[in-house]
């Protein structure tokens, strides 16, 4: 029962709300909240009857409802204990495993640069859940310190025990893992001696940037990621793929359940008979393939008329059909499946169509452009010459299939300036269509599974491709840009991205089973929208008086919280 008591200080009372109990049969003060003098609490009174409230003075916005889900995530994987046990404890500054956790939060909510990291840190409730936490040991310094105890063996260690946490925790099949790199593009300076930023084949078209290799294996079970490892990024990816089989295989059987083989899916970027000779060796484990080919690597297949292609079962496939054979590939005896798939016909139409019309429009430019030197005209500039003219117009039909389609003659004209004519040849396109549009190949040596299966494992790489994408995505989960110089802290920085993408990954599975199925981005937008609200009014006496409270709560947001149980890093005044 609640009661008011005063307490006399010096010689003033002062009155305070209490609730008394019994603790081991005697009677006890367990909870007291003051209220002030006398006149206090008159003055409460009369404001309270003439409705008079304080309006506050200001209000302090933290962001809740991501940062508590990922870090809530984190403590159940034990994500800092294994980051710590292998990193070694520090004497002095925060954990390791703290740095790097906040590092994965911040890579998925809101990407900072470390130098703005402890202004974001600041505007969260993560203040509770690391209360040592401050500007110096959130400084780029600070982070140095840390991240500087992770060399590569370490990084590889913490993620074999972490993926396998998860496997075990969540059951997660491993029969199918899907491979493939990727690379992203830094700002590093050309004098800059790491050996993994290179300049190379940039996939995000900036030929002018050194770039970084990141080769990843993931489940496509929610598009987690397993293992990653970085890499130069001038390797090819077939290179590439032969230098990590072994440390795959390696990785994999520290998470194996029971005797099950894995299937490792890849595209054909990765080919090469090394690499299938890797694959499937006994020792440390075999692992099965499916792989997709080049057209022209079966050119046989692609006159073999749709007649005698067969509709592939089930709704996924929306009217695929396949035609399914043996052949010899890469010196292995293995299934070949060539698909036609109506709806990759029409996208690929569209994008050849559009190409046709890029070309016509360049091709009647340098027409026009050599009649003008040809009448006269144009006099300004080396004279053009047959070959470089040739050279002109293959570049123009350098995109795919354009040579096939389009038909063109050079001739002399007057002052032996060349001169062009061009047509594109319907007859020609329509051979493209029938042999090319809407067909893909794919070969695996699973001889005895069904075409249907073959042909769905195969898809299974949207999932690294969705991974792929995620981690280039400018709000979310960005991997760029990359500010570190040296190759220990670029590996570093790599593993808090693959990790806040694997936390992702895994929370959006748990959200899945509560039963809300969103995007990673939907996901942490939604959570992100869920915020603890400090209001802080006037002072009474020498202090302000606060209260907690969150951002309107309801529908998605408010029961994951829920269910997720996640009040318990609210902040309590």
């Amino acid at each position: 029962m609640a009661s008011i008591i005063k307490k006399k200080v010096k010689k003033y009372f002062y009155y305070y709300l209490v609730e008394s109990a019994r603790v081991n049969g005697k009677p006890r003060i367990v909870n007291q909240k003051y209220l002030g003098t006398a006149t206090d609490i008159a003055n409460a009174v009369d404001s309270a009857k003439a409705g008079n409230i304080p309006d506050p003075e200001y209000s302090i916005v933290l962001d809740f409802g991501a940062v508590c889900a990922l870090f809530d995530l984190a403590e159940r994987l034990g994500v800092r204990n294994i980051i710590d046990a292998h990193a070694g404890k520090r004497s002095q500054g925060l954990p390791v495993g703290d740095s790097i956790l906040l590092a994965a939060i911040n890579r998925a909510v809101s990407p900072k640069s470390k130098k703005k990291f402890f202004d974001w840190f600041d505007k969260t409730v993560l203040h509770n859940m690391f209360p040592a936490a401050n500007k110096q040991s959130l400084s780029s310094q600070g982070f140095w310190n840390n991240m500087s105890h992770l060399t590569g063996d370490r990084i590889r260690a913490i993620e074999d025990d972490l993926t396998k946490n998860i496997v075990e925790q969540y059951d997660l099949p491993t029969e199918c893992l899907i491979f493939d790199n990727t690379n992203f593009a830094t700002y590093l300076d050309t004098a800059n001696p790491s050996t993994l930023a290179k300049r190379g084949n940039s996939k995000q078209k900036r030929s002018d940037l050194k770039i970084i290799g990141l080769s990843l294996m993931a489940s496509p079970e929610n598009n987690i990621p397993l293992f990653h490892e970085v890499y130069p990024g001038n390797k090819n990816d077939a290179k590439r793929f032969s230098e990590i089989i072994g440390s795959l295989k390696k990785r994999y059987q520290k998470i194996q359940k029971g005797d099950n083989e894995a299937t490792l899916v890849f595209d054909k970027g990765n080919n090469n008979g090394a690499n299938f000779d890797e694959l499937l060796q006994e020792e440390p484990c075999p692992f099965h393939f499916v792989g997709g080919l080049r057209l022209n690597q079966c050119p046989e297949l692609l006159d073999i008329p749709k007649k005698e292609y067969h509709p592939l079962e089930g709704g996924c496939f929306k009217g695929t059909i396949a035609y399914r054979t043996t052949g010899a590939m890469y010196n292995k005896e293995t299934v070949v499946i060539i698909t036609y798939n109506p709806q990759l016909f029409d996208e690929q139409l569209e994008g050849v169509l559009g190409n046709v019309q890029k070309c016509e429009e360049k091709l009647y430019e340098l027409q026009d452009s050599l009649a003008a030197r040809a009448d006269g005209k144009k006099t300004k500039g080396k004279k053009p010459t047959a070959d470089s003219v040739t050279k002109r117009i293959a570049d123009i039909l350098s995109a795919q299939h354009m040579k096939e389609v389009f038909d063109y003659t050079i001739v002399e004209s007057k002052g032996n300036t060349p001169v062009i004519t061009f047509s594109m040849n319907e007859k020609k396109l329509e051979g493209v269509k029938e042999r090319f549009l809407g067909k893909s190949i794919v070969f695996t040596d699973h001889k005895d599974w069904p075409n249907e299966k073959i042909v769905s494992t195969y898809r299974a790489q949207y999932h690294i491709e969705d991974c792929f994408k995620q981690m280039k995505d400018i709000e979310h989960l960005r991997f760029c840009p990359v500010h570190h110089w040296t190759d220990q802290m670029i590996r570093v920085h790599a593993f808090y991205c693959v990790l806040a993408l694997m936390l992702c990954s895994v929370l959006n599975r748990e959200i899945e089973a509560i039963g809300y199925k969103m995007s990673i981005n939907a996901m942490l937008d939604t959570l992100k929208d869920v915020q603890q609200v400090i209001t802080v009014f006037p002072k009474k006496g020498s202090k302000h008086t606060s209260k907690a409270s969150f951002s309107r709560l309801d529908g998605i947001a408010k029961e994951i919280i829920e269910k997720q149980g996640l009040m318990k890093y609210r902040i309590k005044l």
